[in-house]
């Protein structure tokens, strides 16, 4: 029904009818439906015949419908797909439907309309780095996929982050299948932090369909920046050769927090000691302090160097350049030997050169000191003040003296020169080392060497240095050995420092015949452990001509026994050379003490005193006192000089003196007996004759007889010459050893020109021990002895009284009447014999006294030196 309306009413139709040409080329075959809508150029009726576009499919699943009777109704289904990119508009169909047997149909038009299909996508580029607080344009992409044209209004949102978000154009017009970009300008908050995300939204409205609508999403990342910058110092000075200090600042101008690093760039002379990295928040300065140190051979202006580096900046630096005033300095150096070292010997000079440099840019005058010298080293020359330029260089020599004592020892001073601005100083070693050096000298040039005997020299070797050395003498007699022997007591001495030793050299006259102006003899010293060091003297060896002359000057030459003669000798040397000559008396001790007095040829001694005492006993009459004068250089020199003297008669009171070897006697059953020596002198200064006696208390209860010396038959006489002496034993036993004490005494009775004269002995003490039980030991009173010692003890006192026996035996005075000559016998207790010269030496004092004239042994008489009595025998 509706498909008989339409366009089979219109057109061609009217013409064709019914005919299907007809109606397939009616307007249902056009596309006016498509258009009409669309508004574009179709026909009146808006339906344009087109044909079917390709990808179109429009069939019936069913299209034979058999068998349908008569006012029934069928349902086909029509089956219509069209492509995806099918244009939007109307699409108009003939539908047919006719009889198999061709005498029906009808048709009808189907009209399609395809509708626009709105779809877009999107896709999002970002533009610069968004940095916190700035600003970047992100840039979306739309692809248009739908089938039409279309007006879009767009919309943004924020949906999460610190950002804002805005839209430069907010309608667009968006072409099928055209692309456009749209851009967002994204604006991100000043808190924000790298890798902080905003979530952008945007949202599209069809302006044709507001139904229709695109939503895109898509997040923007804050990004980061590093920015460094450093701000420099002006007008610093720098010192050198010292570290220097200035502040640097250093700005975090990126958008984070940033670890900074600032490098000063090291170049010739110029050495920075960094400072550690610093952390800094985002727009933060700060100090930092930069340490340089300059070496000394910059001065004024210089440029210094900096870059700086974090850790966001990768590989990338910021670098600056400032300009520093190295200030002028002062700066000296001193060099000495290679060891530092100087050695030096006592008492000499030793030097050492150091090297003063300027090493600095600044003329300097330079004055110098010392400290550190020990005693004994002085300065000779070293410490002048200097001008010295700057980066020039000059030696000074430095001489030191060391004193003549000083000891080897070890020690350092110190060195100073100071510029005011500079100084420099150096610490020496000072090595004081052993000083080697001899000495060989005497007092005299010259031996006098005598025929019968050695004449001795003393050289002196001092040991000048300072270690203890050994010094070996070479004595060169070979031009005088036909003359002289010379011999020397030691050839090696060993001598500490500043010490002397002596060599004694002997010479001796062996043969006659030697010049008399005498023969030089060298002796040489040298050291063993330097050959270098020696010395040497030269000695003239003389042979010694001995001549003297003795005048003698009497002031009193009358005296009595003990009593002096005196007066005074002169000494007149008639030799041909100085020689000590020697004067003294013979018969007596003149109180010369062999006086000795050196003197030149021809030269006389000052006068001489002397004095002899007449010797106790010495018999009356004129006698002879001779001087002998004699020469240490020839002893057999000698001149005598016979001078007289007369001794007056005189005696004393006593004329018998007694003398006991012992005082004290005991008597035991042990010890029944004593025997006591006794010594009797006569006194008087003639001849003297007598007996003795004992007498005393409880003298009868004693036994007691005398015994001469030399005889043994008892005899107590005696007859004495003048000054003579007599030996007794006197020979005790108690009759009983009942117990009791005696007090015995000596009495002599003498006859002397007539007169009877007793003299009296000291005291005999006898303590007479009465009977006791036997002891195991001897009881000495203060302490006591056992068995043992007590025959060791009694043992030892019969051997010395066998002794003392055998001794008075020996030395016992001969019998007068007997003219046989005894053998010689040794000499006891104070006994003298005579020598060749009529004199005896005293046995205590050693003095040589003159035998009393006409005086015979044996006798004795009392040395006037010592006052020891003294027993002259033959």
């Amino acid at each position: 029904g509706g498909n008989n309306t339409g366009g089979n009413n219109t057109g061609g139709n009217n013409t064709g009818g019914n005919n299907t040409g007809g109606n397939n080329t009616g307007g249902n075959n056009t596309g006016g439906n498509n258009t009409g809508g669309n508004n574009t150029g179709n026909s009146s009726n808006g339906i344009s015949s087109k044909t079917n576009p390709p990808g179109w499919n429009i069939h019936f699943l069913d299209d034979t419908m058999d068998l349908m009777t008569p006012t029934e109704s069928r349902y086909a289904t029509l089956h219509v797909s069209i492509p995806t990119d099918a244009d939007p508009g109307f699409y108009g169909y003939n539908l047919f439907a006719a009889s198999v047997l061709g005498n029906f149909s009808v048709n009808s038009t189907l009209v399609v309309e395809v509708t626009a299909v709105h779809d877009l996508s999107f896709s999002h580029s970002n533009g610069e780095i968004l940095l916190p607080g700035a600003n970047s344009t992100s840039t979306v992409e739309i692809i248009s996929l739908s089938s039409a044209d279309g007006n879009w209004t767009w919309q943004t949102m924020v949906d999460s982050g610190d950002c804002s978000a805005h839209l430069d154009d907010l309608e667009t017009q968006i072409m099928e299948g055209d692309s456009y970009d749209l851009d967002i300008l994204i604006l991100a908050g000043m808190n924000t932090h790298v890798n902080d995300e905003c979530v952008i939204s945007l949202h599209g409205i069809l302006d044709q369909d507001v139904t229709i609508t695109e939503n895109y999403t898509f997040t923007v990342t804050i990004g980061e920046s590093w920015g460094l910058s450093m701000v420099l110092p002006t007008s610093i000075k720098l010192d050198v050769d010292t570290p220097e200090t200035f502040n640097v600042v250093i700005n975090n101008d990126g958008t984070e927090q940033d670890t900074i690093s600032l490098i000063g760039i090291d170049a010739e002379g110029v050495t920075f000691t960094n400072p550690a990295p610093v952390t800094l928040d985002r727009g933060v300065s700060q100090y930092v302090v930069m340490e340089v140190l300059i070496d000394s051979f910059l001065v004024g202006n210089i440029t210094l160097d900096f870059t700086m580096s974090s850790t966001n900046s990768g590989n990338n630096n910021v670098n600056d350049s400032g300009i520093f005033e190295v200030k002028e300095y002062a700066e000296i150096s001193m060099t000495g030997p290679p060891d530092n070292r100087i050695t030096i010997i006592p008492g000499q000079n030793s030097s050492i050169v150091l090297n003063i440099s300027n090493d600095g840019t600044k003329d300097l005058n330079l004055s110098a000191s010392i400290s550190g010298l020990p005693n004994g080293i002085t300065v000779v020359e070293g410490l002048e003040e200097i001008s010295l330029a700057a980066g020039n260089a000059i030696d000074v020599e430095l001489e030191l003296l060391a004193a003549a004592g000083l000891q080897p020892m070890s020690d350092t001073f110190t060195i100073t020169f100071d510029g005011g601005w500079s100084s420099t100083q150096l610490t020496i070693d000072l090595q004081v080392s052993d000083r080697h050096e001899v000495m060989i000298d005497s007092s005299q040039d010259r031996i006098i060497a005598s025929p019968i005997g050695e004449s001795n020299l003393t050289l002196m070797v001092t040991n000048l240095g300072t270690a203890t050395e050994t010094f070996v003498a070479d004595i060169n007699n070979s031009a005088l050995s036909d003359w002289f022997t010379i011999s020397v007591d030691t050839l090696s001495l060993s001598i500490d420092p500043g010490q002397s030793d002596s060599i004694t050299i002997s010479a001796r006259e062996i043969a006659n015949g030697a010049p008399l102006t005498g023969i030089d003899l060298t002796i040489t010293v040298t050291s063993t452990d330097d050959s270098t060091v020696t010395d040497s003297i030269t000695i003239a060896v003389i042979p010694q001509i001995a001549d003297g002359l003795i005048t003698v000057m009497s002031d009193n030459d009358e005296a009595k026994p003990g009593e002096m003669i005196y007066g005074n000798v002169i000494i007149t040397n008639l030799g041909t050379a100085s020689d000590t000559m020697r004067i003294n008396s013979v018969e007596m001790d003149c109180n010369l003490d062999d006086a000795e007095v050196t003197l030149s040829p021809s030269m006389s001694s000052s006068p001489i005193p002397w004095s002899c005492m007449i010797a106790d006993g010495e018999d009356a009459g004129m006698k002879a006192l001779t001087f002998r004068l004699t020469s240490t250089a020839r002893s057999d020199m000698m001149v005598t000089f016979s001078e007289s003297y007369t001794v007056e008669p005189a005696w004393n009171d006593e004329v018998i003196s007694f003398t006991f070897d012992q005082n004290d006697l005991k008597f035991d059953e042990s010890i029944d007996q004593h025997t006591v020596s006794l010594t009797i002198c006569n006194q008087a200064n003639t001849f003297v004759e007598g007996s003795l006696e004992l007498i005393g208390k409880n003298e009868p209860q004693m036994d007691g007889v005398f015994f001469r010396a030399g005889e043994t038959g008892i005899n107590s006489t005696y007859s004495l010459a003048s000054n003579g002496c007599q030996d007794f034993r006197l020979m005790l036993t108690p009759i009983n050893l009942d117990g009791f004490e005696a007090s015995l005494t000596v009495h002599s009775v003498s006859q002397v020109l007539g007169e009877t004269v007793r003299d009296e002995s000291p005291e005999l003490r006898a303590d007479v021990a009465g009977p006791v039980l036997p002891p195991s030991g001897l009881d000495l009173g203060l302490f006591e002895l056992d068995n043992k010692n007590s025959i060791i003890l009694l043992s030892t006192g019969w051997a010395l009284a066998l002794i003392l026996v055998l001794y008075i035996r020996l030395f016992r005075k001969p019998a007068e009447v007997e003219e046989e000559e005894e053998e010689e016998v040794p000499l006891g207790h104070n006994e003298v014999r005579i020598d060749e010269y009529n004199k005896v030496t005293c046995s205590s004092c050693d003095a040589r006294l003159g035998v009393p004239e006409g005086s015979e042994p044996p006798f004795r008489f009392t040395c006037p030196k010592c006052d020891e009595r003294i027993r002259v025998v033959e």
